[in-house]
């Protein structure tokens, strides 16, 4: 199965595990497509989104999810602005990201869709930093956030189709794996190897537990 493209690991994985099993209509439904096609180069798409986006945010300025969405977003064109040299204009936008996603959680902390999303793009974050403390309270940041998610689906996460629990449990083993808690990671592995196996989430589990030196991602293996 093939790996998510860079461009939209976080909000795919958003799609895929924070909505899951909810029945009302969503506000990702409202800008998703836009903003897989805005990543894919669709520019018009990209600035459609932001308007809903924005739109919203005009409105109603503690709207979690539309934060949660603008953060993500920001962080996508913050990585592009540093693909395009211009180093301090991406220090301002995932500085910008960051504080809409802070606060989308601080709204709604027990919401699924502000959680996944911050914990997706401080995970991102971490695997990027150079700096080994920094590196490590990122992840142990992301570990939170997936660990308060992860709580609330319980009750239906048994039903939860491959991806949806593979992408759970390797985003809880890779962000406790960088904070450096191998404990917890080792039994998130396990999990893996236990209720997914003979996926691409098993077999990274099974390569990261031969050697703890890998650092492949281990989450966004099976997306659309």
């Amino acid at each position: 199965m093939a790996r998510c493209a860079p461009v939209s690991l976080t909000l795919v994985a958003v799609v895929g595990i924070a909505a899951v099993g909810l029945a009302q209509e969503r506000f990702d439904d409202r800008v998703r497509d836009d903003v897989f096609r805005g990543f894919a180069g669709n520019s018009a798409a990209l600035n459609n989104a932001l308007t809903i986006i924005d739109g919203t945010l005009a409105q109603n300025p503690d709207h979690a999810e539309a934060l949660a969405w603008r953060g993500a977003t920001r962080y996508w064109q913050a990585g592009q602005a540093f693909r395009a040299g211009e180093t301090a204009r991406a220090k301002n936008l995932a500085a910008d990201a960051l504080a809409d996603m802070d606060r989308a959680v601080t709204l709604q902390p027990n919401n699924i869709s502000v959680l996944i999303p911050r914990a997706l793009v401080l995970l991102r974050a971490a695997r990027n930093q150079r700096d080994p403390t920094r590196a490590r309270n990122l992840a142990a940041r992301a570990a939170a956030d997936f660990e308060a998610a992860f709580a609330l689906r319980q009750s239906a996460f048994a039903r939860l189709g491959q991806h949806n629990r593979g992408e759970y449990l390797s985003g809880l083993a890779e962000s406790w794996a960088l904070a450096g808690d191998r404990s917890k990671a080792e039994s998130y592995l396990q999990r893996i190897l236990a209720e997914v196996p003979n996926s691409p989430y098993a077999e990274l589990a099974a390569a990261k537990l031969a050697n703890w030196d890998d650092l492949r991602p281990l989450n966004c293996q099976s997306c659309h």
